[in-house]
């Protein structure tokens, strides 16, 4: 990851006019931004357009893999062999792949992915009730992560700075390699036992019984424990690169206080690496909410796909919600992107001078 180093203000300046540059305001370096920016933009979109394309084709494909005949599903057990054909064409079923794929592909274009089989009405309705439910343990997880796991690995690089502290610095690695590396659904298991079962502090599971909010605590710690120690392991190998440059020791050599050394020009040339973590853990987060959903029977899309796959074979359903994560997704790594591009122009893809 590259560092931008961010030079302290006390930086002595030459006396006299500034010679005249690409640097002036609307000069060369000015337009040549505002050309990356046009690339940049016109990538993006192009490569957004693809992904869709081929998130629609999976969405179609993925369906077929999976065992069972809905209309077996929803016609019951003991229908007929007349009954199941009957439901089979109702459902468009027992046309070609292709005239099914057509109907699809327009479907999408309208957003309308089909009438649930289950519940009579539009799987994406189904599916957006759901969502809600799934970003609010998500999206806070991800900013406490980042908010935790930058902290963390900011105060261990500083502390063990220069190889000092070996034994503070083995530990953190023994810790946060630990319990990185326990799958989700453990860790969420662990949590409903400690702070449900033994502490009877929070509730185990969703109901209605319980707040709203006390009954996500333990789901959104769930998500956050592993992915902040992710961010904090990298962190803090970040932090003792920037650490050694020059511009920091100059800083130290001022005697700056650890405010303005650490968080005005230390903390900036981190930001780089946790917005790009954090698009990449926000989508898988929502890969791992799925089955915490299942562990703590939150009312999200882990529910409703999985009720969908096992038990409904709900195909319309199926086909909204993986769709729906797969935009998600899209647009979260879209948004970091522009975000890094504001950031640090150099991550647009053009060489600066």
């Amino acid at each position: 990851m590259s560092i931008v180093p961010v030079v302290p203000s006390a930086t002595a300046v030459p006396d006299g006019p500034a010679p005249d540059g690409p640097d002036d305001a609307g000069g060369p370096r000015a337009a040549s931004l505002g050309g990356a920016w046009r690339r940049f933009l016109l990538r993006r979109a192009v490569g957004l357009v693809i992904n869709v394309a081929l998130l629609v084709v999976i969405t179609f494909l993925i369906v077929q893999l999976i065992p069972g005949d809905p209309a077996v599903a929803i016609a019951g057990e003991n229908a007929t062999l007349a009954q199941v054909e009957m439901v089979r064409a109702q459902l468009g079923l027992d046309q070609p792949v292709l005239v099914q794929f057509a109907d699809y592909l327009f479907g999408v274009v309208r957003g309308d992915f089909g009438d649930s089989f289950r519940f009579r009405v539009p799987a994406l309705d189904v599916v957006l009730a759901a969502v809600p439910y799934t970003l609010s343990i998500t999206i806070p997880a991800v900013l406490l992560l980042l908010v935790l796991g930058i902290a963390c690995g900011m105060a261990i690089g500083v502390a063990t700075r220069g190889d000092r502290r070996r034994f503070l610095g083995a530990a953190f690695n023994v810790v946060t390699g630990l319990i990185s590396s326990v799958p989700v659904y453990v860790q969420a298991t662990a949590l409903v036992v400690i702070f449900a079962v033994w502490l009877g502090a929070l509730p185990p599971a969703y109901s209605q019984a319980y707040d709203l909010r006390q009954a996500a605590i333990l789901p959104i710690l769930s998500l956050t424990l592993g992915g902040a120690c992710s961010v904090a392991r990298i962190v803090r190998r970040e932090a003792a690169v920037i650490l050694e440059q020059d511009y920091m020791r100059t800083a130290r050599g001022w005697r700056l206080p650890a405010l303005a050394l650490y968080v005005k020009h230390m903390l900036p040339n981190l930001l780089t690496t946790a917005l790009t973590l954090s698009g990449i853990i926000l989508t898988a987060l929502l890969g791992s909410a799925l089955i915490t959903e299942a562990v703590f029977a939150w009312p999200g899309l882990g529910g409703v796909i999985v009720q969908a796959i096992a038990i409904d074979k709900d195909y319309p359903v199926i086909r909204a919600a993986v769709f729906v994560i797969g935009l998600i997704s899209l647009v979260i790594t879209l948004v970091i992107d522009v975000i890094l591009g504001i950031i640090d122009p150099r991550t647009l893809g053009e060489e600066r001078g």
